[in-house]
């Protein structure tokens, strides 16, 4: 079974200081022994930490009152009051076994009307203090019980109060079996303890109400918060749909036309080529497209983890730009790579060429005709780097505030007609993030602009020490992005 979330409900700042806050780290501690069927409903635990409550209150007065009755003399009343102490001690261990507030809080109450009226009959009846103690029983039967309970013990509590006051009225003297001297003593020792007994039992239900109005209150923050995730997803799924139809209904159109197409024109290879050709080419789009949907799903699934290990950057710089060359040839676009150097960094080879790939398609695919696009890799202090710069139409500020977010379509467009599903650069971020390393962007209207991807730098003679597993690769890289760290434990060769 699931521990109980309010067994483990944090404490404020003031709840934890001072002697309140040990008392309340102590209260904690035994809160853990309530079962977690009781601890699993938010009312029934606020029950049962109430009983712990009291029977620690009941069971250090009782044991305070104990003594002070054997150091007078008074053994008849510090027999009772150790019994009825014992009983009160007892009363979380009844709970616990029979897995029952009920029957705790009526074995708790018994036994606090039991030990009273005994007291009674043993320090003079209704010229006593121990009948006063009566009045504090309907009190802890309403808290622990409720109220048709608490009305139950009121009247036990009368009765029981009227019994001694009958005997009394009836001319029966019941005995004070303790040096009379010691009355003033024990009457205004046992009103006083009455006093703060009902103090430390509201202060005990306050406790309790403030503390189930804060999970009261975080809970409803929690579902405002979850209520507006709701809104997102849905606003999203919403987006992602109209996106998805958008996108796969224009290659689709292109695939059936040129299907129909080569029915008619099968006798002439010259154009059933070109026809074959562009339904391949509008397939890949399809393809392309579905595997980013996938990619962001896997990533925002937390199912994604790198496969950190050595990666020459500036060798598969190269051999991402010579994958683009024929694209960029179309356009009549050079790419630069005479700032290529080598240079070693702990990365993901996959998905640091999955990044490359996309940068280097956007700066073809936005960049005018007759253009050049610089490609450098280097080092930067503890950063290994690998910039993509364009000599497109730039992009606006507005733009660059949701360049990384998903979906997001930017107001330049494509110089060739290339499709773009808004995915590429969200999926850029998210796989940078997975390997310690960041994206930037530096771009003005008109001027290009930049993507710089940011590795952790690895020296050319050392190996990475990764984490074995998947998932602790994943903890790995998000503990690396909180403290800022650039340097990874490394080892010579």
């Amino acid at each position: 079974m699931n521990p109980s979330p309010h067994k483990n409900a944090p404490a404020t700042a003031e709840e934890d200081s001072g002697l309140y806050g040990l008392w309340n780290k102590f209260v904690r501690v035994i809160d853990r022994s309530i079962p977690e069927d009781l601890a699993a409903d938010p009312e029934s635990f606020r029950h049962a930490r109430l009983i712990t409550r009291f029977a620690i209150l009941g069971t250090a007065s009782g044991l305070v009152f104990t003594i002070f009755y054997l150091l007078i003399g008074h053994y008849w009343g510090a027999l009772i009051v150790f019994l009825c102490t014992t009983g009160v001690c007892l009363t979380p261990a009844v709970m616990r076994s029979q897995h029952s507030i009920p029957l705790a809080g009526n074995f708790f109450c018994l036994t606090l009307v039991l030990g009273f009226l005994c007291l009674s009959f043993v320090e003079g009846g209704i010229h006593g203090h121990a009948i006063a103690w009566l009045v504090s029983i309907p009190l802890c039967a309403l808290l622990l019980l409720g109220r048709e309970q608490g009305i139950r013990w009121t009247i036990i509590s009368v009765t029981a109060a009227a019994v001694v006051a009958s005997l009394d009225l009836a001319g029966v003297t019941l005995p004070i079996t303790y040096d009379p001297r010691w009355t003033p003593v024990i009457s205004t020792a046992g009103y006083l303890a009455l006093l703060l007994f009902m103090f430390f039992l509201g202060l005990a239900f306050e406790n309790g109400r403030r503390r189930a109005y804060l999970r009261m209150q975080q809970a409803i923050e929690e579902l405002a918060a979850s209520n507006e995730r709701l809104v997102y997803l849905n606003n999203e799924k919403t987006e992602f749909l109209g996106i998805a139809a958008h996108d796969l209904r224009a290659p689709l159109t292109v695939i059936l036309g040129n299907a129909e197409l080569l029915q008619i024109y099968k006798e002439d290879p010259a154009q059933a080529g070109q026809l074959r050709e562009a339904i391949v080419i509008s397939a890949e789009r399809m393809r392309d497209l579905i595997n980013n949907l996938l990619d962001v799903n896997t990533i925002e699934e937390g199912k994604y983890a790198s496969n950190i290990e050595k990666c020459d950057l500036g060798l598969l710089t190269r051999q991402c730009v010579e994958y683009h060359l024929p694209n960029a040839a179309r356009k009549q676009i050079r790419i630069d790579t005479a700032r290529i150097v080598d240079v070693f960094a702990s990365a993901d080879s996959a998905a640091t060429a999955q990044i490359l790939d996309n940068l280097i398609s956007n700066a073809v695919k936005y960049s005018p005709h007759c253009t050049t696009i610089y490609v450098s890799a280097g080092r930067n202090q503890k950063k290994a780097f690998i910039s993509v710069r364009d000599e497109g139409p730039g992009i606006s500020a507005e733009d660059q505030s949701k360049l990384f977010q998903k979906y997001s379509r930017l107001s330049a467009r494509p110089t060739g007609g290339e499709s773009s599903t808004g995915l590429g650069l969200a999926i850029v971020k998210r796989l940078a993030e997975a390997m310690a390393g960041s994206i930037g962007c530096e771009s003005m209207l008109g001027s290009g602009t930049t993507f710089t991807l940011l590795l952790p730098f690895l020296p050319g003679g050392a190996t990475v020490k990764k984490p074995a597993t998947a998932t602790a690769r994943l903890r790995w890289a998000s503990e690396l992005r909180k403290t800022g760290k650039t340097d990874f434990p490394t080892s010579s060769r």
